[in-house]
């Protein structure tokens, strides 16, 4: 490249870098294509001559966000940075992502399934109310005994509905029976039918993702037994979504526990486009591994620690 060429690159460049041009205003200027114009920026940044530099705390992030949509596939990625916050305040800081990431699609949802959970109750309290919408708030699985009635799905679709200005459905049975027949009884009611129809067949859910051996709520408010967890040992169940639980394959574990849910299905939930889950403690990363990569999730908000073990994971 001679003298002259490279100074008309740079004059380019500043034009367009320095003086803030459109590309079609600075080929006006010099004479030439639009095109033209464009592959020089290309060539000046090639050759060294101009240098991007994004000056902002968030680059980290956003690059651990843009390479977990690369190497997993997934739709959106939102990662945390933790650095100097308490477990309390990632918490909070991950419900806000979750809760802005929602708030901008409702004008695409037409339905919305809710799953049930803590997590998924903090992105609810930080949903910001929104103007009417016609979106139809759905719950996907049953209520968790007679405690807890804040993190129940029912629950948290009123809550939600009521933030946002729309309807919502409710399923009046609980979660998990003793008894396979009547869990299978209960799925066939014409009632219950048509809720948990609607919940395979919404736009976008929420889901949790739990790990039953570490701070499992279904073991907290005493929907897992010692002898439950243990079967689940037995049967290589790793974690679960919307309560059904899963192998390292990503398929729901044959045990009675997984028999007698009153919800949607892993096969349901594969079929949904966008399903969110938040993952903000470490020791659910290799269940959020095997979930987005047998496709159970594709919305993913995180922590950097969490974000870069999954990415350490994928490289081994």
């Amino acid at each position: 490249m001679n003298t002259f060429e490279e100074k008309n690159i740079i004059k380019i460049a500043c034009l367009y870098y320095e003086d803030g041009l459109t590309q079609a205003q600075i080929a006006k200027i010099i004479g030439v294509s639009r095109s033209l114009v464009s592959k020089l920026l290309l060539d000046a940044r090639e050759q060294g001559i101009v240098e991007i530099t994004i000056n902002s705390k968030n680059e980290y992030t956003s690059k651990l966000e843009r390479s977990l949509e690369a190497v997993y596939g997934l739709k959106t990625a939102m990662v945390v940075d933790s650095k100097d916050l308490t477990n309390e305040e990632v918490e909070k800081v991950a419900a806000n992502y979750g809760a802005y990431y929602l708030n901008s699609r409702l004008k695409s949802i037409k339905r919305l399934g809710i799953s049930w959970g803590k997590g998924i109750r903090r992105v609810v309290d930080s949903v910001i109310h929104s103007s009417k919408t016609e979106v139809a708030v759905i719950p996907l699985i049953g209520g968790m005994g007679d405690s807890h009635v804040n993190i129940h799905s029912n629950q948290l679709c009123y809550d939600l509905a009521r933030k946002i200005r729309g309807q919502s459905k409710y399923l009046y049975a609980p979660a998990m029976l003793s008894d396979e027949q009547l869990a299978i009884a209960l799925r066939s009611n014409q009632t219950i039918k048509s809720v948990l129809d609607d919940g395979a067949n919404v736009d976008f859910a929420i889901v949790g993702l739990g790990n039953p051996y570490a701070g499992s709520t279904m073991e907290e408010i005493g929907y897992l037994t010692e002898a439950d967890i243990q079967q689940l040992k037995t049967d290589e169940a790793l974690g679960d979504i919307n309560s059904n639980f899963f192998d390292a394959r990503g398929e729901k574990v044959d045990n009675e526990i997984n028999k007698s849910i009153v919800g949607i299905t892993l096969e349901d939930i594969r079929k949904i486009p966008q399903v969110m889950t938040i993952v903000d403690d470490l020791r659910r990363m290799p269940i959020a591994k095997i979930a987005i990569e047998t496709k159970l999730i594709n919305i993913l908000v995180t922590t950097d620690k969490v974000a870069q073990a999954l990415l350490e994971e994928a490289a081994e």
